[in-house]
């Protein structure tokens, strides 16, 4: 794979006796998007499980939409204190609004804690639509870049479209020319797919899983390194002969003020969950990956995949090569 496409690396990781971290503090999450889609379950299902393994004694959420997650970032580094141990759930989309120039904030304005789970994307059409695979889509848009409407949960330059893009250029068609419908989350998109709206899905594969178990969409591709599990027989984007593997990390992060104390025990909890058999059955249930970043790892890796991210947004035209 593109060295500039790499994540961290995607490893097991054993669980450990925690030597600092009790259960006695309620941990509360700020989430950058309203209730259901990607960042809320991921939130959610870390919560419940640090509950149920007895890591944390109440967990509380709240959802913070608007301004691209720039309301959430505000309101989170405005509101920390109120809370004894305050946690924001953010995603790829920090880096790429940040270079975009959104909202003035970045992930250097917080405490990285832990990245957590990596959701790759995946292309899915209707049950019933007549493309049969991948290749079909792509021979249907080099024959008339305007023969299909393409939906995402994302705005145009954001990270659906993003994906889309880079899957059209490995097949050498021109992302630009393509009609690209963004709605405000993968609900929103999903429903417009299953409503007609839009032909083809951009989208994550955890927040799609549901409708694909269900039978109501097929996916045709996915942009993992390997097939995964949970959708066994659909392709890699690798395997059909177009080189991209890609996949948006999710984790947590801490105010700027963070004490040490605090961060640790974040970290030891965090660390802890990814060797359970329960965030086990939620990575399968889901079709995430374990991403182990943690700390000044996860921040270095943060630091690297804003590079990386400049380097495919510039040549589409995304982000100004003047952004910061």
């Amino acid at each position: 794979m593109p060295e500039w496409l790499k994540l961290a690396p995607l490893v097991p990781v054993v669980a450990f006796t925690l030597s600092v971290a009790t259960a006695t503090e309620r941990v509360h999450v700020v989430i950058p998007a309203g209730p259901g889609g990607g960042l809320d379950g991921t939130a959610r299902e870390a919560g419940r499980v640090l509950v149920e393994l007895g890591l944390v004694e109440r967990m509380s959420f709240e959802n913070v939409s608007g301004g691209g997650g720039g309301r959430a970032m505000a309101y989170f580094l405005e509101n920390a204190g109120r809370f004894d141990a305050p946690l924001l759930v953010n995603s790829t989309p920090l880096l790429v609004r940040s270079l975009q120039g959104v909202f003035p904030y970045g992930h250097r304005d917080l405490t990285p804690v832990a990245g957590l789970v990596a959701d790759y994307g995946v292309f899915v059409v209707r049950a019933d639509d007549p493309r049969a695979n991948w290749d079909a889509v792509l021979d249907e848009l080099r024959s008339d870049h305007r023969a299909m409407t393409v939906g995402g949960g994302s705005t145009r330059g954001s990270l659906d479209h993003i994906v889309l893009a880079m899957a059209l250029r490995t097949a050498d068609i021109d992302p630009l020319g393509i009609r690209y419908l963004p709605y405000d989350g993968g609900g929103k998109a999903m429903l417009a797919l299953l409503g007609g709206e839009v032909d083809l899905l951009s989208t994550g594969l955890g927040e799609t899983m549901a409708f694909i178990d269900a039978g109501e969409v097929r996916a045709l591709a996915v942009t993992s390194s390997r097939r995964v599990p949970a959708i066994a027989d659909v392709p890699t984007l690798t395997e059909l002969g177009h080189s991209l593997v890609f996949a948006n990390w999710r984790g947590f992060f801490g105010p700027p003020d963070m004490p040490p104390e605090t961060l640790q025990q974040h970290l030891e909890r965090l660390d802890a969950i990814r060797g359970s058999d329960a965030w086990q059955k939620v990575l399968e249930r889901r079709g995430w990956d374990t991403l182990n970043a943690s700390g000044a790892d996860f921040a270095a890796f943060l630091d690297a995949q804003e590079a990386k991210l400049r380097e495919i947004m510039e040549p589409l035209g995304f982000v100004q090569s003047s952004a910061r």
